[in-house]
């Protein structure tokens, strides 16, 4: 067993370190700690979005730094103090700033409960409110990545894929829509990473290894429908897409060197399809099946 599974439940208050090193250059994972590559990969993916960059920040000198640490419970450069903000801020379980909007735990559940009178049209004001809360959940789910809670990770970006079902079948204008659901690659890269990380602190590589083929051929199938949307606001760049599908090839290529993670079933099916091995696909269909029958067992 991995030396960061030692410690996998445990919710680090100390800072993390300042990434600022080639990934190859990394040493040896600590006890209690994920292998350095990956914990260097997750530092720069999670910081907290509310914070100026790095390097913007420390032009203004240590002392501004020193007063803005203050102010805010973190440090200038993205170290998690985020026990310290978290307890500071945010609750840790329901929505992050404590509040029970009708009464629910959150606008989401409003929304699904029968309180709600059936999901009412989604205007201007509550699609800008459940934005609002999705900001929320995504801040405390990026310092849960970096506190290594990874369940409570994985819980706040289903809490924003639930608002993302909300907004995508409710009445408002395809432009209202958009500027939300074009955000789902990332919320859905941010699901599968957490669940994938948290598998593998249970001792399930191939379950993580799934999630993440998963996702990324999602996300990438996502990209291709929504093709023509991204290039008007991405004219000259990679789609969000391109990026998320990009993030987790690399931590798929970190866990199989210093993990072992394996190829998933599905991946290998759909490779052995491409290549028209028939008998390979008969196989592996039968043994997901027979794998299948046994989880449900």
């Amino acid at each position: 067993m991995p030396n960061w599974r030692l410690a996998a439940n445990k919710q680090m208050s100390k800072g993390t370190k300042v990434v600022e090193d080639d990934l190859e250059e990394q040493g040896e994972a600590e006890i209690g700690e994920l292998p350095s590559r990956v914990e260097t990969l997750i530092q720069r993916l999670y910081r907290d979005p509310r914070y100026l960059l790095v390097g913007k920040v420390e032009r203004f000198g240590r002392e501004l730094i020193a007063f803005v640490e203050g102010c805010t419970i973190l440090s200038a450069t993205g170290e998690v103090r985020g026990q310290a903000l978290l307890d500071g801020e945010y609750e840790m379980r329901g929505r992050p700033d404590g509040e029970r909007p009708h009464g629910e735990e959150s606008l989401l559940e409003y929304y699904l409960s029968a309180r709600s009178g059936g999901r009412p049209p989604l205007g201007e004001e509550e699609l800008a409110e459940l934005r609002e809360e999705s900001w929320q959940y995504y801040v405390r789910r990026n310092f849960s990545f970096l506190l290594k809670d990874f369940e409570r990770a994985r819980e706040d970006a289903e809490h924003n894929l639930g608002i993302w079902n909300l907004v995508d079948q409710s009445q408002a204008s395809d432009a209202d829509k958009w500027a939300y659901l074009k955000w789902w690659p990332w919320i859905e890269r941010d699901r599968a990473v957490a669940q994938a990380l948290w598998d593998l602190q249970q001792g399930d590589p191939e379950h993580a290894a799934t999630e993440l083929y998963r996702a990324q051929r999602s996300i990438e199938q996502f990209g291709d429908k929504h093709a023509a949307q991204y290039a008007q606001e991405e004219p000259q760049g990679r789609s969000l897409c391109d990026h998320m599908s990009q993030h987790i090839a690399t931590l798929v290529e970190l866990l199989r060197e210093d993990e072992k993670l394996p190829v998933s079933l599905e991946e290998r099916l759909d490779q052995a399809t491409a290549r028209g091995d028939m008998g390979e696909v008969e196989r592996l269909r039968g043994e997901m099946i027979r794998r299948a029958t046994e989880e449900g067992v």
